[in-house]
């Protein structure tokens, strides 16, 4: 019982540390090494591969992954449909609905911003190959086959 209350103690000691820290720039706690972007018809699959920071990965670890919602919330900020799939401490995935465009024999995406730079961002259409674009902050205009 003493454990347990000692435990709790410390939580509740570390979280307006971290609260504090991610209230000064949200952006510091978390870092995005890599985006996969599935596309399938007009609608996109998001893979989010990231790195919490000590204080980020203990308030996440003490209160959820759902506590992260609102960063990727501002992340997502310039699509207009967009629903949680799964929250992990170092992966996520997203919906995206609606993010192409039907034109004749193929499906065009209009670039959309990120709300923070993506240490890598990777492209992969419905007929299977992929593309690389390293570094971005946008996923940059696209077009794709129907399939």
């Amino acid at each position: 019982m003493r454990m347990a209350g000692l435990i709790l103690v410390t939580l509740l000691l570390l979280c307006p540390v971290s609260g504090a820290l991610a209230a000064e720039d949200s952006r510091d706690y978390i870092h995005i090494s890599s985006m996969q972007v599935r596309f399938s018809g007009t609608d996109a699959t998001v893979d989010l591969f990231y790195d919490l920071d000590f204080f980020g990965d203990v308030y996440i670890f003490a209160l959820g992954s759902r506590h992260l919602k609102p960063e990727f919330e501002a992340f997502f900020y310039d699509f207009e449909e967009f629903k949680v799939i799964e929250l992990g401490r170092g992966h996520s995935r997203f919906l995206l609905k609606n993010v192409s465009r039907e034109s004749e024999n193929f499906y065009l995406h209009d670039e959309k911003k990120l709300g923070r730079q993506v240490g890598s961002l990777v492209a992969i259409y419905p007929a299977g190959p992929s593309k690389d674009m390293g570094s971005m902050d946008s996923i940059p205009n696209l077009f794709y086959e129907k399939q």
